[in-house]
Parts: structure tokens; C-alpha cells; sequence
């Protein structure tokens, strides 16, 4: 359980910056991929953290992400070929869909399919990602200034009311932060 959001939140914002930052970047060896798979891997999984922990208002939590969706072609997606995109989801039927900020933290947490996207300049420009659940139903399309926006959300969000009620299992306390 995280007791003090003030470090968890700090790194955000550090790592939106980095981000902002990375979209200038012309050169991406593979060192540079991981550490960027690295750094949306950990700062999704602060999110959920912060999250589970109620150190972020319900507002933050509720917040709509329009994300690009492009269906599964209907064929396996499997360790050995995950990387295939154009013979596994239909670049051409992308549709937009609005799925909330722990939708989000989950697709990346659990991510199967991971791949940065570059724009006509070679500059990062977002991630193609599906979770280990969705990779059989869709890849998402994540622009990389939408993540460096959350992060930057999220570590800029500072709770000043909590209310908190035991939940109808009686069990542990369903909590409402502002």
C-alpha cells in the first residue's frame, strides 16, 4: 500500500517530461525501446498503484481516453509473431473509442503486443499495444503526448477529501477521493 503519494506522483511528472522530451529524438537503438517500454510499463503500473491506493481523486480515475482501435484480422497472435501488425489487425477500419484511464493502466501493465510508432519523420509519435485479454479482439493506438498529458495529470493531482464506507461485503471500504 503506498502511505506518501508525493514520490509515486514526482516520478510522473518526471516521466512526462522525459516523453515530451523522446518526441524529438531522431535516433531509437534498441537500448533506447526498452527503456521507453521500460518507463510506460512502471508508470501505468504507479497509476494503478496510486489508484488501488486512493491517492487520486475519482475525477482523475473516471477521466475518457479516445483511443484509436484497430480490429483483429482473426488470426493467432502468438510470442513468435506479435510483431506481425499488418497480418494480424486491419490498419484500415481504425475506429476511435473512449475507454477510461485503468482500461488504459491494464493494457499496459499486461501488455502483449508493445511497439513504439513513428510518424513520417521518424519522431515517436505513440505505442501500438494490446494487453494479453485484448490482443485477440484489437490493437490500441496510444499517442505518446497523451501519456506525457496523464502522467503529468495524474502526478499533478492532489486528493483533499476522502470519504470512505464499508462496502455492502463488509469486507473492506469502497473510498470516494476529491
Amino acid at each position: 500500500m503506498i502511505w506518501e503519494s508525493r514520490y509515486w506522483k514526482d516520478d510522473l511528472l518526471r516521466k512526462a517530461e522525459d516523453l515530451r522530451k523522446r518526441r524529438s529524438q531522431r535516433r531509437w537503438p534498441e537500448s533506447s525501446l526498452a527503456r521507453l517500454e521500460q518507463s510506460l510499463m512502471l508508470g501505468f503500473y504507479g497509476v494503478r498503484k496510486l489508484h488501488e491506493a486512493a491517492k487520486l481523486s475519482t475525477n482523475t480515475m473516471s477521466r475518457s481516453v479516445a483511443l484509436v482501435v484497430y480490429p483483429w484480422l482473426g488470426r493467432n497472435v502468438t510470442k513468435l509473431n506479435w510483431h506481425n501488425l499488418e497480418r494480424l489487425y486491419d490498419f484500415e477500419s481504425g475506429n476511435v473509442e473512449d475507454h477510461d484511464l485503468l482500461f488504459l493502466c491494464h493494457q499496459f501493465v499486461h501488455s502483449f503486443v508493445f511497439m513504439a510508432a513513428f510518424d513520417e519523420n521518424h519522431r515517436l509519435d505513440g505505442i501500438l499495444l494490446a494487453s494479453d485479454r485484448q490482443r485477440h479482439k484489437a490493437l490500441l493506438q496510444v499517442p505518446i503526448e497523451l501519456i506525457a498529458n496523464l502522467f503529468q495529470m495524474v502526478g499533478e493531482d492532489h486528493t483533499v477529501e476522502s470519504n470512505w464506507c464499508l462496502n455492502s461485503k463488509g469486507n473492506d471500504f469502497d473510498i470516494v477521493s476529491v
